[in-house]
């Protein structure tokens, strides 16, 4: 499946209705991806990757200039995380994300690793720079199978020589008394159908035990700690900030093959 295809079938469901709601911006955010990767181009998922994505980079980049300037929000950021510069207004209605100088997130991908052991090459999950398309992609997921309802500003240009990417989501106040947790995180996963990925499988220490995978539609999750998810006032857990890539089936030489590659929901 390409991108391309993912918003063939999304255009095709949404045919004859009004777009609006959570469809619409998943819609968006898959248009605005297909953009930036120029559409058709294949998701990027298995040992073979890591020879694509330098060009895949250089490619998206210069397109991503194109983009609509977002602006910066009137008033100062609120915190600067590990991927993004988060804007709160007072009244808290939305966040803005920017995400940090030349860097678009990250992404968990397969790699060949050399057993000392052994000698011989043993394929891992391991986390890498994410291109710009697999950003709006990651957003696309969570808003469609979580319901944080994400839409994309476009570009933000600052004194890096590669532009920043903005996006906008409710804000989700929540009871500072009542924290979600790693157990809440668990049976959060597990009602949705996910299973943990063993750590042996992971190269990188910080994702251990916080990884999940859906083979039913090759939904790879990782960097799910406590503190990328919140607990509203209703006592609903809500994902705010998940790392997530898409693994069609037969591009995984480690994971379950997927039945077949997520596809938007077809009702709102």
């Amino acid at each position: 499946m390409t991108l391309l295809g993912l918003v063939l079938v999304y255009e095709h469901e949404t045919q004859g209705g009004h777009h609006h709601g959570p469809k619409k911006a998943v819609r968006d955010l898959l248009q605005s991806a297909a953009r930036l990767a120029r559409a058709g181009h294949s998701l990027y998922f298995g040992c073979q990757s890591g020879k694509l994505i330098p060009a895949a980079r250089e490619s998206e980049l210069s397109r991503l200039l194109e983009e609509l300037e977002a602006g910066v929000p009137d008033y100062p950021p609120s915190f600067i995380g590990g991927e993004h510069t988060v804007f709160i207004p007072v009244q808290s209605e939305t966040v803005i994300k920017h995400t940090l100088p030349g860097f678009y997130g990250r992404i968990m991908d397969e790699t060949k690793l050399l057993d000392p052991r052994t000698f011989q090459n043993k394929t891992r999950l391991v986390m890498r720079a994410a291109l710009p398309s697999e950003y709006l992609r990651r957003w696309a997921v969570m808003t469609d199978v979580f319901g944080m309802h994400t839409h994309y500003l476009g570009k933000v240009t600052g004194c890096d020589r590669d532009p920043q990417m903005a996006v906008e989501q409710p804000f989700i106040p929540e009871d500072e008394n009542l924290p979600a947790t790693l157990e809440d995180a668990e049976a959060f996963f597990n009602a949705h159908g996910f299973e943990r990925v063993a750590d042996a499988h992971i190269i990188n220490p910080e994702v251990h035990g916080v990884t999940w995978y859906r083979q039913r539609d090759g939904i790879l999750i990782t960097d799910a700690h406590a503190r990328n998810f919140r607990r509203d006032l209703n006592g609903v857990l809500i994902p705010v900030d998940l790392v997530i890539a898409l693994v069609p089936p037969g591009s995984s030489a480690l994971l379950p093959a997927a039945a077949k590659l997520w596809e938007p929901a077809e009702e709102d």
